[in-house]
């Protein structure tokens, strides 16, 4: 049968086995997966990486198409469809200063150049594109949702190229709906393989593209310029080396940065500002000059999208994140060492070390992420609240009521010093010992048998006269930290440095004695003041050395207690007050660790009985 020590810790064991075990299965669950993403878009706007390309040397520009192109005319006064001369002057323009790469995230799936609408209307458009994308510099965007793509009409397919130039736009949100990954490719209906918009941007670029998915870089701040369609055309042909300045050797991208459409919620929502800041230094911007500001908003146009993971392929900073493998040893590592803090400590100390490990998960994320590594802190995190309130509520609904049982049952019988000891290491509920360094005091009441005799008639009076000057040694003793061992009739034998450890045992066990002199003095001095019966006198001994502290008995029922030659002499050096007529009677041993503060008369040496070798006797005097 097991002791109740040891059903504790194959508990707790058992216990730190299942949360362990339990934060290895953890990480192959969807929430972990979530935890991890959710964690990355709450670090960001804490997060500055180095080293982010300004806007001056940024690789990449943006043409976009927002809600002032749109409120602008000639664009406010013509449908989409209408719009495509308008594009090709912009494409020209740009080609013309020295884009290495157009890319179009803008679709246009009619015409109106039909026969029976205007034909020859797209011409101009028709013409850019033929003019560019044979020289491989143009690259048209599609959207495959469904069975049926969304893609430009066929003239537009013919003038570019071919299908080569054409490639798939629309963005993969994780489960959760946001944007945090870039696909490096796409499988198209008859199976073959199509670069993704990015891939296919920095490849024509002559840069080198991804071959696997990755994450795109979020970490503020992000520094991509963007212009407005409407200040492009706005720039004449003396205004060429400006726009070159802009343009030269940049991937260019046109897209849309409407209120409402293409637009995407991302890792960067939770970054203040997550819209475009439209530049004003392209041809004096008259149009931008006298726009309302930018109105911050979580969801990020999808040509945004497109452009910083460009931007993530070609600086080769994305968020990377731990092995599957490295990741599951950290976090069992984690649980273990946080249960086992957790049950070591008391709550308040585990609460404090578990906030403080939050602390730190929070701060190696950030460094972390600052430097392209992605650190799963909350997933951490959660297993680390799991574990503190798991054992906690265990603490408090198993262990604590099983320790306030022990103390319960002890605390009318043992020092509170016990109990506590035994209510923290239940294994002490058994047989056996330990060598201590220990001080022991006996007391004993003087003439208490003739007091005992004199008073058989009033045994009750009796019994409330020895309560009450035993109650006020007991009191003296425990303020001075000293374990009453046992109280034989009229007799205290008390102990410093068992079954608690004791920095100086001597030091307290002689205030206690002093203390107790004292307390007998008032005893005394009311009992005559109310002229009844008192007891006599007091006699003390006091002796320090080893001892065998331990349970002695048998293992039905034991008793905790101090046995060896210290305990014996203590006893006798009591019993020899009444040969010397004093009150405190000292060893040599007991008195050389006291300091000079104590005042001590030296008596004589003498043969204890009972001992072959003598002892010098001290009195204690104050």
């Amino acid at each position: 049968m097991n002791k109740p020590w040891q059903s504790t810790k194959q508990l707790r064991a058992l216990l730190i086995a299942l949360l362990v075990a339990g934060a290895a299965l953890f990480q192959f669950l969807p929430f972990a997966g979530f935890l991890n993403a959710f964690g990355l878009d709450f670090l960001l706007p804490f997060a500055s990486a180095p080293e982010k390309p300004t806007s001056e040397n940024s690789p990449i520009v943006l043409v976009v198409i927002d809600e002032v192109t749109h409120n602008t005319a000639p664009f406010s006064e013509t449908p989409h469809v209408a719009w495509t001369p308008y594009l090709a002057q912009a494409l020209d323009k740009v080609s013309a200063a020295g884009a290495v790469v157009i890319g179009f995230d803008i679709i246009f799936p009619k015409t109106l150049s039909g026969p029976d609408l205007l034909p020859g209307y797209d011409r101009p458009f028709l013409q850019s594109l033929y003019t560019i994308g044979r020289s491989g510099r143009l690259i048209l965007g599609e959207a495959r949702l469904s069975n049926d793509p969304i893609e430009p009409y066929e003239g537009q397919i013919q003038a570019i190229g071919g299908r080569q130039n054409i490639v798939p736009v629309h963005l993969t949100p994780d489960s959760d709906g946001v944007v945090r990954r870039y696909p490096a490719s796409f499988v198209l209906e008859n199976g073959e393989t199509t670069d993704s918009f990015a891939n296919a941007l920095v490849a024509r670029a002559g840069h080198e593209p991804r071959n696997e998915p990755f994450m795109i870089d979020f970490t503020p701040p992000q520094r991509i310029p963007a212009y407005r369609l409407t200040d492009l055309l706005a720039c004449n042909s003396g205004q060429s080396g400006q726009l070159e300045k802009i343009f030269q050797g940049r991937i260019v991208i046109f897209g849309t940065a409407l209120d409402i459409e293409d637009r995407h919620m991302a890792g960067n929502r939770f970054v203040s500002n997550t819209g475009l800041e439209i530049n004003q230094d392209l041809c004096n911007a008259p149009f931008t000059q006298n726009a309302s500001p930018n109105i911050d908003r979580q969801s990020v146009p999808g040509v945004l999208l497109h452009a910083l993971a460009a931007q993530t392929i070609l600086s080769g900073h994305e968020p990377k994140p731990l092995s599957a493998t490295l990741n599951l040893g950290i976090a069992m590592m984690i649980t273990f060492l946080l249960s086992l803090g957790t049950l070591h400590w008391r709550p308040l100390v585990g609460l404090g070390l578990l906030m403080g490990t939050l602390g730190l998960f929070w701060g190696a994320a950030l460094y972390a992420l600052v430097h392209y590594m992605l650190i799963p802190y909350l997933n951490w995190g959660a297993l680390s609240l799991v574990s503190y309130f798991a054992l906690t509520t265990y603490r408090v609904a198993y262990e604590d009521q099983q320790k306030r049982w022990i103390r319960n049952a002890f605390s009318h019988y043992l020092s509170p010093a016990l109990v506590d000891k035994l209510s923290s290491n239940p294994a002490l509920l058994k047989l056996g010992g330990e060598r201590r360094h220990v001080a022991v005091m006996f007391l004993d009441l003087a003439d208490f048998t003739s007091l005992s005799e004199e008073m058989s008639g009033e045994p009750e009076q009796l019994v409330d006269l020895l309560n009450d000057i035993l109650a006020r040694f007991s009191a003296v003793i425990e303020t001075h930290e000293g374990y009453i061992d046992k109280y034989v009739g009229d007799a205290v034998m008390a102990v410093w440095g068992a079954p608690v450890d004791c920095a100086h045992p001597e030091a307290h066990a002689v205030q206690a004695a002093l203390g107790c002199e004292a307390a007998f003095d008032d005893f005394h001095a009311t009992q005559k003041q109310n002229r009844t019966t008192t007891i006599k006198g007091l006699r003390i001994g006091l002796h320090s050395g080893p001892a065998i502290a331990g349970n002695i008995g048998s293992k039905a029922r034991f008793d905790y207690t101090l046995i060896g030659d210290t305990v014996n002499l203590a006893a006798r050096l009591e019993a020899l007050n009444k040969k010397y007529g004093t009150v405190i009677l000292a060893s040599e041993d007991f008195v050389s660790h006291l300091s000079s503060q104590i005042e001590t008369r030296y008596i004589e040496e003498t043969q204890v009985p009972g001992r072959v070798e003598k002892v010098k006797l001290y009195e204690i005097t104050a």
